[in-house]
């Protein structure tokens, strides 16, 4: 099987059972609460948080339990993601999220889907599932999703449903006259 980056995986990160993560002989390193800082010339790109990591030298692959994240674009926006397990490829810095994913953006919107995946090296989020997307005065509903983090655009692919507030629809309405 081939990973979205074209690496060769036996057996995706979201598929494998991890009731035996804390039990797994074949690990190189097992921690509790652990804390990363990814930082480019300086600048902080994003942190992560796990309650539990186990790491695979083989595959260079940690699966991650409890995590919290966040990821930060330009003009100080920053995108707070927490999700019950995932991954974090260490060479491709490629993060994975699944089960109760949840995306609070500094700016007042909430995300929430199944699973998500960090692009480090396009400063992009993703998903293929269900997306629900609400900000202070709509409402998105669709398939799929790619935030650009740098260019703090949003993009739902398909089956997109839009739900506008009326209380702020009437107060627009209302000063345009």
């Amino acid at each position: 099987m081939r990973g979205d980056d074209g690496s060769t995986m036996s057996t995706p990160p979201w598929s494998r059972d991890t009731s035996t993560w804390e039990t797994d002989a074949s690990a190189d390193l097992k921690l509790d609460r652990v804390h990363y800082t990814e930082t480019r010339e300086g600048v902080k790109e994003w942190e992560l948080e796990a309650t539990s990591a186990v790491y695979h030298k083989e595959g260079d692959t940690v699966m991650l339990e409890k995590i919290r994240a966040t990821f930060f674009g330009k003009n100080q926006e920053s995108y707070h993601l927490i999700g019950e397990k995932g991954s974090f490829n260490t060479q491709t810095k490629m993060i994975e999220v699944y089960d109760g994913v949840k995306v609070d953006s500094s700016s007042g919107y909430r995300m929430r889907t199944r699973s998500l995946k960090y692009q480090a090296d396009q400063k992009e989020l993703h998903t293929s599932d269900p997306v629900e997307l609400e900000g202070p005065s709509m409402r998105v509903e669709g398939v799929g999703m790619i935030v650009e983090l740098n260019r703090e655009r949003v993009k739902i692919l398909q089956g997109v449903t839009t739900t506008l507030s009326s209380l702020e629809w009437n107060k627009s309405a209302g000063s345009a006259r």
